[in-house]
């Protein structure tokens, strides 16, 4: 028996036909796997491919870089077929017509804008590179968000990148009313953060590159980080990064003794004592659904709608244990 056009209607007693019917009247429910959440982590696969590839070319350069630009180039076109077609994704400069002309503008790794809105100040053209790869120069007020990608998570990165990141702050110092025309800061839902494709071994046991990320907290909108790959991990797990506020002490989980940031589990460096009852500090969580996760929380904080301690959506959301 056929169901016509799709509308659950059967046209007699077949059980096949009832059964369908009675399924049809049930309501749905949020899932926990959610439909098509292994399909989700092909993006990430994709990425990690491709910049194994360019690892091992790049092996036979004097100077090994060329992995690094893969990397940025893989992230910023998951994110340009990712994101809903108002955000522009770009490798470039940020523009403030509060700065003097003086001042060098900064590149940044990956910029999201409002596409639909922003014009274009100019464009930088590498023969070399992709239409992906060129450099855009876009108004503050249109940007939503930069991250820095690196290939490999270790605390000289942690720090350079952030310190990289801390040029935004001439642009985080204020805010523009609504109705301002000459419009000068980054929106006040702007987010900015990291993106490491690899954890290796012989960084499990650097609380350092976790306690690098406290100088973040200084950024308008730092979320921390998200690594694509733990070295030795069976399963595709993403790694996600934020900063914690406490009343008290936060104690350090990390050492050979205790927990390898390559573990499962909530892992937690030593806190810094910001005031008498403020300590910051960082943690480190492995999902397979991790990387989903990312994606559209970062949707939600540049759409100015992210909850805290709350899934911003179900899609992509699974684990194989419980698949």
């Amino acid at each position: 028996m056929w169901l016509k056009n799709h509308d659950c209607k059967s046209s007699n007693s077949d059980k096949k036909g009832q059964g369908l019917k009675e399924q049809c009247k049930k309501k749905l429910k949020l899932e926990f796997p959610s439909q098509g959440w292994k399909q989700l982590l092909t993006a990430r696969k994709e990425m990690l491919d491709a910049f194994d590839s360019a690892r091992e070319k790049a092996r036979s350069h004097k100077v090994e870089v060329y992995h690094g630009k893969v990397a940025e180039a893989e992230f910023r076109n998951w994110l340009s077929i990712f994101l809903p077609n108002r955000y522009g994704v770009t490798s470039g400069y940020i523009v403030s017509q509060g700065l003097k002309s003086t001042v060098k503008t900064p590149h940044f790794d990956v910029i999201i804008y409002d596409q639909l809105e922003s014009p274009v100040l100019w464009i930088e053209d590498n023969p070399d590179s992709s239409s992906q790869g060129r450099s855009l120069a876009i108004p503050a007020e249109y940007v939503r968000g930069v991250l820095e990608i690196k290939s490999k998570f270790s605390p000289s990165n942690v720090d350079d990148a952030i310190t990289h990141l801390n040029e935004l702050l001439p642009l985080m110092g204020g805010s523009d009313s609504a109705n301002e025309r000459y419009k000068l800061y980054l929106p006040t839902t702007f987010h900015c953060g990291l993106v490491f494709f690899d954890l290796k071994r012989d960084s499990q046991f650097s609380e350092k590159a976790l306690s690098n990320f406290i100088s973040g907290i200084k950024l308008r909108g730092f979320f921390g980080a998200v690594i694509l790959r733990g070295e030795g991990h069976s399963s595709p797990l993403t790694g996600r990064i934020s900063l914690l506020q406490s009343e008290t002490p936060i104690e350090s989980t990390i050492g050979p003794s205790k927990q390898s940031l390559l573990e499962m589990g909530i892992i937690m460096n030593q806190s810094v004592q910001m005031t008498d009852r403020l300590h910051i500090g960082s943690m480190l969580m492995w999902t397979e659904f991790g990387f989903s996760e990312f994606g559209f929380d970062f949707i939600a904080m540049m759409q100015g709608k992210y909850e805290s301690g709350r899934a911003s959506s179900f899609y992509g959301m699974g684990s194989s244990d419980r698949e």
